[in-house]
């Protein structure tokens, strides 16, 4: 177990555990600055990218964040089952939409993958061990 000390008591927390101990899971992580006025064009070609996430295979979800006010940057997280569905993502139509969204932001955006350790997106599949929302 891991113990923390907050304000002298002593609190008792469990430790993290992998939400899909039996399926691995991985991120596609982006960092980009957006361009200074370009927000709400980011934020509608990060829309137009929404349907066609969805139809690929092992697609498990999105999450975008933006900091702000001052020196805008984007963070970009789509959740994919396997690395292999991850990486078989990047089709054409997918690649135009990745053109289209970094247009809006400035040079060299920061492109990793990542594995996923702890999760709580819902799955279609009923025997993980994942929280449903």
């Amino acid at each position: 177990m891991l113990v923390r000390l907050y304000s002298r008591k002593l609190a008792v927390t469990q430790p993290f555990k992998r939400a899909r101990p039996a399926v691995d899971m991985y991120a596609r992580v982006w960092r980009a600055g957006i361009l200074p006025g370009k927000v709400e064009e980011f934020a509608a070609a990060i829309n137009s990218v929404r349907p066609i996430l969805r139809g690929q295979p092992g697609f498990c979800g999105l999450l975008v964040l933006r900091s702000g006010p001052g020196a805008l940057e984007a963070t970009v997280v789509s959740v994919w089952n396997s690395i292999d569905d991850l990486r078989n993502s990047e089709a054409t139509a997918i690649q135009q939409a990745v053109v289209k969204v970094l247009s809006y932001c400035e040079p060299r955006p920061v492109m990793r993958e990542e594995e996923v350790v702890v999760s709580e997106f819902p799955s279609d599949n009923l025997d993980d061990d994942i929280t449903k929302l």
